[in-house]
């Protein structure tokens, strides 16, 4: 469990993992906020990250059947790592963690994922910094289908940035109607902006 009454957004605040100015986003739309959990960069503050993660998916039971933490490359890696090392704090929480290149290796034990054999996973959960338009999310769910037959339980977020697209529509109901997929997050770009003041 979280030991502490901070709340997810005063923790990214802290951190320093949201910084405020001028940004161009991976989906190429501008943004006055950036949310950088690369900057969280220490293991106390690591450690508390993913007992947020961790406490969130203990609540809404998105681990029962879990086979596997998916942290896609390259935040999402420390993430899915902390996500279970703070869930083996639990009892009977044993849950292995994955991650993959962003280029397959092909010498030594070769191969484009590293941690669980996903191969053999019948349930994958995602974690991940945030969700802007859902893109990475899509190649993801893409590559997977040809490495594995899984069921994608969920992709949980640390942060929705709640954007939206052309029609006024948010990109997270969309990801969810077009891949069936529930997307949680910790906290949203309207909590953070409201606790900054």
């Amino acid at each position: 469990m979280v030991k502490t009454e901070e709340s997810v957004g005063r923790f990214f605040l802290r951190t320093k993992a949201v910084r405020f100015g001028d940004f161009v986003l991976k989906s190429g739309k501008r943004s006055n906020v950036f949310f950088d959990v690369g900057l969280i960069c220490n293991g106390a503050d690591m450690l508390k990250l993913g007992e947020y993660f961790a406490d969130f998916m203990v609540r809404k039971g998105l681990c029962e059947g879990l086979d596997v933490i998916f942290g896609p490359a390259y935040k999402g890696i420390n993430l899915a790592i902390a996500t279970s090392i703070a869930l083996s704090q639990r009892p009977g929480l044993i849950i292995p963690f994955a991650y993959n290149r962003k280029e397959k290796k092909d010498h030594a034990e070769g191969g484009r994922y590293v941690g669980y054999d996903i191969s053999e996973a019948k349930r994958i959960l995602i974690v991940d910094d945030v969700l802007t338009d859902g893109g990475s999310k899509y190649e993801l769910i893409e590559a997977f289908s040809r490495h594995t037959e899984a069921e994608i339980a969920a992709v949980l977020v640390g942060v929705d940035r709640q954007e939206v697209d052309e029609k006024g529509r948010l990109h997270r109901e969309k990801f969810e109607e077009s891949t069936g997929i529930p997307v949680y997050s910790l906290t949203n770009k309207a909590d953070v902006l409201r606790l900054k003041g």
